[in-house]
């Protein structure tokens, strides 16, 4: 898991290492060379996708298209009296 302030270099290490561990059944199995980086690719994206959320929350853009959104299936959240 990617702490806040942790470095890139700490998730690059972390891909290097986890296609090490993938490419283990790819010796003994005799598997595709392309398995563990595919593998290991997956594991980058889910990181890019938790970055990406983060900094959206962090920013308050989210909240500000969520707000939007409702306004405008709801209609607007004061009534006439």
């Amino acid at each position: 898991m990617v702490e806040h302030g942790q470095p890139y270099t700490a998730i690059l290490f972390k891909f290097v290492v986890l296609v090490g561990l993938l490419y283990m059944p790819v010796l003994v199995f005799h598997l595709g060379t392309w398995f563990p980086f595919a593998g290991a690719s997956g594991y980058l994206l889910w990181e890019l996708g938790r970055l990406h959320r983060a900094y959206g929350r962090v920013t308050g853009h989210g909240d500000e298209q969520r707000r939007a959104g409702r306004e405008g299936c709801d209609g607007p959240t004061t009534t006439a009296t």
